[in-house]
């Protein structure tokens, strides 16, 4: 597939360092685009100019329902344990939709959570 025609996908941002964290001194990112098991996962840190991240699918996050703890950095950073129930639900196979994840980040923010486009890079 050419890189013309990669679909431009909606992902939700789930997980975001506070402002002011302690001992976390740049912003830091989770998003996902809910599908299943094949749910895609964005990292992002650091500052604009010397951000760095990766996409990757739900499976190299998530183990036997519990997260893969290559990836403790970013949830701590992000405060986003709170998270890892409802991806272990998705890599399970079950279909939590966009609207689920967004009524749990509701439940717990008390706000929507807020979306960004990218481009599905995993294959």
């Amino acid at each position: 597939m050419t890189e013309h025609t990669r679909r431009r996908l909606n992902f939700l941002m789930l997980g975001h360092s506070p402002d002011g964290a302690t001992g976390w001194p740049h912003p830091a990112t989770i998003t996902v685009h809910p599908r299943g098991e094949t749910t895609l996962i964005n990292f992002s840190m650091g500052p604009h100019i010397a951000n760095v991240g990766g996409q990757v699918p739900i499976t190299r996050v998530i183990h036997d329902g519990e997260l893969n703890e290559t990836f403790a950095e970013e949830f701590d950073a992000c405060e986003a344990r709170w998270l890892v129930p409802h991806l272990a639900r998705l890599a399970a196979g079950e279909n939590l939709t966009e609207d689920d994840l967004t009524l749990a980040y509701e439940a717990r923010f008390g706000r929507r959570p807020k979306t960004e486009t990218s481009t599905d890079i995993t294959f």
